[in-house]
């Protein structure tokens, strides 16, 4: 590619896909000829309604092939895209429009009243574009598809360089305030150059779309697909709720490959029926966005010896894959740990300690990152961007801008690094030091339960806090006493105090455990506080 541009992807790729698919749904479809066309018509349609170079652009769309229109013709039009949760709390897009003061909307007919409701919000001049077709009405103040037609379907002349901005994804953060992580051009073309390379992905590859697109593991999806003429499969929300429908359209689709969240892995494998011989086409199944519990990831290989499994690791703030390893064996036991592997290319990884010093082999530190998939901070939040991107102090890359995660892990003697949790999760109890997500890995080790997260927290007017467990229980069994069996496996100090059994944890919009929404339940029902 001689393109710096994520569009240039589509653009310099257009001669060789004449009438290729380029993304697919259960009830749609569209080619790379439509999305080049398409996109280029709404490129010209922004920037007559105005959108000037890195202004910011909201899409408001549901799962089907148009998102790729919307981001493609965003990016074409120099602005930078700004995906949102369609069917989430209306305040959290309320605050990622106040903070980024887009120009446009880009919508559907299904998400129209949102988008209008969000057009309305005082101080803001949104414009709202409908990518449906309409007849026209007298007096509407949105514009919609059939106008947007009429543009013209040419290439426009972009003046970003790389350097500049392509989208912001917004994010919780660990105090529950959402941050808008800027992406750029380079950042992407960093990623997806390696990423591409190291999975061998091809044209004639199906790269299965189950992340949501305001998620930055959907960033795989697109902008490989978008690289390489592979042909993109969105799966909807029935099929993500159902593990028998996802595996019909991956057979139906000849998906070859599938980076999925290891909570919907884990789904699946809970839920559905891994079944030998099934997606037959299916060659490599990247998982990734929290830890897989290893008993999971059991039935997976089990069930699909001849795939391929990876397991993936970075944050939004790095751009996608920062750290992956391929599980060669299957794991020995349901409690072993599956080490997120060694760098990506163009990345280094450092764990340090607190004193900012480089960690032993097998001593626990901080994951810090470095390369060109660095994210250039926050939105509109300087002190946020300082403290999660600071200049190393000392060593052979001093000065150098880093990311500090908040994530633990230690280097094993072979070099691969193993994640160990969240430093916010790190906790003293009893005057003994450890990190919660070792007891949740120990409540996973037994069969009964599904999902597992562990809090901590005070009961009013008590001195020292206590281990609350949460645990996700499919099916009760009667006269089993799980703090007893967890007794037998942890020190005492690890074990949790109460367990509270729930059919499944709440989770947020990326399917990850929502922990706030967990205490706000427990604070409930079971009265603790929380810091």
């Amino acid at each position: 590619m001689t393109g710096y541009l994520v569009q240039h992807y589509l653009d310099e790729g257009r001669p060789g896909r004449m009438g290729k698919v380029a993304a697919v749904s259960r009830n749609s479809r569209l080619t790379y000829d439509e999305l080049y066309s398409d996109s280029n018509r709404l490129a010209h349609a922004l920037t007559r309604l105005g959108v000037k170079r890195q202004d910011r652009v909201t899409i408001l769309l549901g799962r089907s092939p148009r998102i790729l229109t919307a981001i493609c013709g965003v990016l074409k039009a120099d602005a930078v895209y700004v995906p949102v949760a369609h069917d989430t709390n209306e305040t959290r897009v309320l605050q990622s429009i106040r903070d980024c003061k887009p120009k446009v909307i880009l919508c559907e007919a299904a998400t129209l009243q949102k988008a209008k409701l969000f057009a309305s919000e005082p101080g803001t001049s949104l414009r709202v574009c409908v990518l449906d077709r309409r007849d026209p009405m007298p007096g509407a103040e949105e514009i919609w598809w059939n106008e947007i037609e009429g543009e013209a379907g040419t290439e426009p002349v972009y003046r970003n360089i790389d350097t500049d901005l392509a989208y912001i994804l917004y994010t919780s953060g660990s105090t529950g305030r959402q941050k808008g992580v800027m992406i750029s051009h380079l950042n992407i073309l960093n990623y997806i150059e390696w990423a591409a390379k190291f999975f061998e992905i091809t044209e004639s590859d199906v790269i299965l779309g189950t992340a949501p697109f305001y998620f930055d593991m959907s960033t795989f999806d697109l902008f490989c697909a978008l690289k390489t003429g592979a042909k993109l499969c969105i799966a909807d929300k029935k099929e993500l709720l159902f593990p028998s429908l996802l595996f019909d359209l991956m057979e139906k689709e000849g998906v070859t490959i599938w980076k999925g969240a290891s909570s919907l892995l884990a789904y699946v494998a809970r839920n559905g029926r891994l079944e030998p011989g099934k997606i037959p086409s299916l060659r490599k199944v990247l998982f990734g966005g929290e830890a897989l519990p290893t008993k999971y990831l059991i039935r997976w290989m089990t069930a699909y010896p001849g795939k391929s499994f990876y397991n993936v690791y970075g944050p939004t703030e790095a751009t996608g894959i920062s750290a992956c390893c391929r599980i060669e064996n299957l794991p020995r036991s349901d409690d072993e740990r599956i080490p997120i592997g060694r760098a990506c290319q163009n990345t280094e990884i450092l764990i340090l300690t607190e004193e900012g010093s480089p960690a032993r082999v097998g001593e626990l530190g901080e994951i810090y990152i470095r390369g060109s998939g660095l994210s250039r901070g926050y939105w509109n939040d300087a002190d946020g961007s300082r403290a999660a991107f600071p200049s190393r102090s000392s060593g052979d890359t001093a000065g150098e801008r880093l990311h500090r995660t908040g994530d633990l892990g230690f280097v094993q003697e072979d070099g691969t690094i193993v994640f160990v949790g969240r430093k916010d999760h790190q906790i003293k109890l009893m005057g003994y030091r450890f990190n919660l997500r070792e007891v949740e890995e120990a409540m996973l080790s037994l069969p009964m339960i599904q999902e597992a997260a562990v809090l901590l927290g005070k009961k009013p007017g008590a001195e020292f806090g206590e281990l609350i467990g949460c645990a996700g229980v499919k099916k009760r069994e009667e006269g089993v006493d799980l703090t007893g069996l967890l007794a037998s496996i942890l020190p005492r100090y690890m074990v949790p105090r109460k367990i509270l059994e729930l059919t499944e944890l709440p989770k947020n919009d990326r399917g990850k455990t929502d922990r706030f929404a967990l205490r706000k339940l427990v604070q409930e029902r079971e009265g603790y506080l929380f810091d």
